[in-house]
């Protein structure tokens, strides 16, 4: 990834420093200060790639030659602490070939700064034999004051908002970027400070020559020991957002899990319920036609025999001429009359007590529904408190991955052992030998001592149970005599 570093000071007399100096140095060239009389001669020193001076136009052809214009800067400033120049390192794209770097530092000066109406000092410098390879840059010399027919004028201060300083940071990573894709490169840089870019990493301080030189010859600095420091750091940084995005992927893991288990619970207890109203629907649909068959067995012959009857005393009530003037006269309409009101009330009173029937089944089927539908709300207030309960014990556990290897602890069986008994009497020795003999009357001691001595034949699996009897062959009758055997 190519670096990006964009970084400006000002050349102060205050500092001790000068501007006819730093120039010699920054250009590797010799030149004499006028108002010291001093000779800055560079020119052994090595590494300077390109120098050049540029000049907004309409500027007097000497401000070109290096020499001049930085000791008409010394002459125009009196001020002890006078600030003499601006200065602007850069670092170059190891990606690019020297001239690539030369056109893109020279575009660069030229619109951000020449164009303004400074002028520019370059001088770019590759990288020295004993430090890193990759270290191409540039110092850019900078006047601070405006140009006028006869030189400098007042200085502009404009220069030196900070707005300026961050446009200069931008633009400076818009040409790097550009110069970059255009030449096929796939790196890219980045102006912004590492807490704008979101990346939790603390920026290293530049070293500089001096102290780039002692840390080559082994002597530690001030600069170097921080940048070591703030380099374990980022290291830590590192490895505890490693370790916090392991722990975030487990703890993301496990609530995934924790909520298929609680899918997988909502979704076994809706299909138990589900289950449950069907049962119980098909229970209540037999019941219906339990109820109904029941009734057609109870009352179905009796109210079709009398609905038949109410036919047939209709159809004779319905008689005319002179068979319904005879009927009248024997009084026979008006016992048909009567005989049909009580058949219908008798009717009426079976189906009254049919629908009391079935009414009371569908009440206490209701009921039964109602009963369900409270012991499922029960359920799932069951379920959802104990989801909530297990959630909570997650969350004060941070979300750790539960063990799911349960260890059973080993049982602790009695140690059974053979111990010698030492015998009391003659009679006891004799009992003992013969236990001795016997490889299956072995006395037993475990850990909570010795072990009774007339249950060793009860516990022995194999020893007769007196409960079991031997079936005697010689008793019962022979098959071969007759059943009256009398003689």
């Amino acid at each position: 990834m190519a670096d990006y570093r964009f970084s400006a000071n000002v050349i102060s007399r205050g500092k001790g420093q000068s501007s006819v100096a730093s120039a010699a140095y920054r250009s590797s060239s010799r030149l004499v200060d006028e108002r010291t009389g001093q000779i800055h001669d560079y020119t052994h020193k090595s590494g300077v790639t390109h120098s050049e001076v540029l000049t907004p136009e309409g500027t007097p052809e000497w401000m070109l030659d290096r020499a001049q214009l930085w000791n008409a800067i010394e002459a125009v400033e009196r001020r002890k602490d006078a600030q003499l120049s601006r200065e602007v390192q850069l670092s170059l794209p190891y990606e690019l070939d020297p001239e690539q770097r030369k056109k893109l530092v020279l575009d660069f000066v030229q619109e951000q700064f020449v164009n303004q109406g400074m002028v520019a000092d370059i001088a770019i410098h590759a990288p020295s034999k004993a430090g890193d390879e990759r270290n191409h840059h540039a110092h850019i010399m900078l006047t601070m004051r405006e140009l006028t027919a006869e030189g400098f004028g007042k200085k502009n201060r404009d220069w030196n908002k900070s707005e300026n300083l961050t446009n200069w940071r931008e633009e400076w990573a818009h040409h790097q970027n550009n110069a970059l894709e255009r030449h096929g490169h796939d790196v890219r840089v980045d102006h912004r400070s590492f807490e704008d870019q979101g990346i939790d990493r603390e920026a290293t301080h530049h070293l500089g020559p001096i102290a780039s030189d002692m840390e080559r010859n082994g002597k530690k600095t001030r600069i170097g020991n921080e940048n070591q420091i703030i380099s374990n750091d980022n290291s830590k940084r590192v490895a505890d957002h490693i370790k916090m995005a392991e722990l975030t992927a487990e703890i993301r893991r496990e609530k995934l899990k924790f909520k298929g288990w609680e899918h997988y619970k909502n979704t076994e207890l809706t299909n138990a319920h589900e289950l449950t109203d069907l049962d119980l629907s098909q229970k209540q649909h037999r019941q219906k036609l339990g109820l109904d068959a029941e009734l057609d067995e109870r009352h179905g012959t009796l109210k079709k025999t009398v609905r038949e009857e109410l036919k047939t005393i209709d159809r004779r009530l319905q008689s005319k001429g002179i068979k319904k003037a005879l009927r009248a006269v024997f009084g026979r309409t008006s016992n048909d009359k009567l005989i049909k009101a009580n058949l219908e009330k008798s009717l009426f009173s079976i189906e009254q007590r049919e629908q009391a029937e079935r009414q009371e089944l569908t009440r206490r089927q209701s009921m039964e529904l109602k009963r369900e539908g409270r012991r499922q709300n029960r359920n799932k207030d069951r379920l959802k408190k104990g989801v909530e309960k297990a959630r909570e014990r997650r969350e004060a556990k941070n979300w750790k991955p539960r063990n799911e290897k349960r260890h059973t602890k080993a049982i602790e069986r009695p140690i059974t052992k053979k111990v010698t008994v030492e015998p009391a009497n003659e009679k006891t020795a004799q009992v003992v030998r013969k236990e001795q003999k016997n490889p299956t009357s072995v006395v037993e001691v475990n850990s909570k001592g010795l072990s009774r001595s007339w249950l060793r034949e009860s516990r022995s699996n194999d020893n007769s149970r007196p409960w079991h009897r031997k079936k005697d062959l010689t008793r019962g009758r022979s098959p071969d005599l007759p059943k009256n055997n009398k003689v």
